[in-house]
């Protein structure tokens, strides 16, 4: 009677494990884009234009901001887009356009995103740009990373230059301004609650933010003219203070490892095709001779 048991279970976990790997091939299950580490990372902290420059260009153009660069052996398109999570928007039409016209074999997506079941959840609507690209991805079998570092590497530079207080609550609250673009939550604590416990918990930040009550506290303090940070939304920018010096220096980290990988690729024969946030589009293309 066991031995039969033990079999049905082998041949029970066997079948859905199988049913899953199959489910993962077909893209109709996701999980997050693997990290690309570099071999030989360069600084390409001289190839990113300041925020004068961004700052003078961006209120030109009208999103998305995309352009093509020969690079190495190969070639890359970058697709600068104004956030969005609405899955008819235009922005989105005019990217899958242009992926099929470019063709490319390899996807670097902006952002670190989780599991998804297509058959119950809209990729655009749970991962905006980022979701409609991998779609496309899955549909066309092409490999696919996010051009984000791993969050320990990022944090060990934010820590160094911000101390660690600062950078757990910068790092509690950014997904939380990102967030309110598309509305206020029902409870903003209980997301700040879940951001603490999930964005804090790494070696050098855990601890360091603990509790609603401390954010309100350093909140008050740091940004006195400020909106309570409830309201706060980073569609106009961050608040006036350390938090702007922050979010320009995170984003440089973020933006140097991104062109360190498309170098890589490129190098490689690959046609690199790059989704990120129309401002991210316009300060690297000093590295692409624009």
């Amino acid at each position: 009677m066991l031995k039969k048991i033990l079999i049905y279970t082998f041949f029970t976990i066997t079948t859905i494990l199988a049913i899953l790997g199959l489910l993962f091939k077909l893209g109709i299950l996701w999980k997050s884009p693997s990290y690309y580490n570099t071999e030989s990372p360069k600084d390409y902290s001289d190839k990113i234009y300041g925020m004068d420059y961004h700052d003078s260009v961006i209120v030109k153009i009208n999103p998305p901001y995309y352009y093509q660069a020969d690079l190495n052996k190969g070639k890359v398109l970058i697709m600068g887009i104004t956030h969005t999570v609405d899955p008819s928007d235009s922005q989105l039409t005019v990217l899958e356009k242009e992926w099929d016209k470019f063709k490319p074999t390899a996807l670097l997506v902006e952002g670190r995103m989780g599991f998804l079941f297509k058959w119950f959840q809209d990729p655009v609507t749970k991962y905006g740009e980022g979701g409609k690209s991998k779609s496309l991805a899955h549909r066309d079998g092409v490999s696919f990373y996010t051009w984000e570092p791993d969050r320990e590497t990022e944090i060990r530079e934010m820590v160094s230059k911000f101390g660690a207080e600062k950078t757990a609550l910068f790092y509690s609250l950014r997904p939380y301004f990102s967030s309110m673009r598309f509305g206020k939550p029902a409870s903003p604590d209980a997301v700040m609650e879940e951001n603490i416990r999930s964005r804090t918990d790494y070696n050098q930040l855990r601890g360091k933010i603990s509790s609603i009550a401390q954010v309100d506290s350093i909140w008050k303090k740091d940004f006195p003219n400020e909106k309570d940070w409830r309201d706060y939304s980073d569609e106009y920018g961050w608040p006036e203070g350390y938090f702007t010096g922050m979010a320009l220096y995170s984003n440089i980290i973020r933006d140097v490892h991104m062109l360190n990988i498309i170098d890589e690729l490129t190098e490689k024969g690959e046609r690199v095709f790059v989704t990120m946030g129309m401002s991210h589009a316009v300060r690297i293309q000093k590295a692409f001779g624009r």
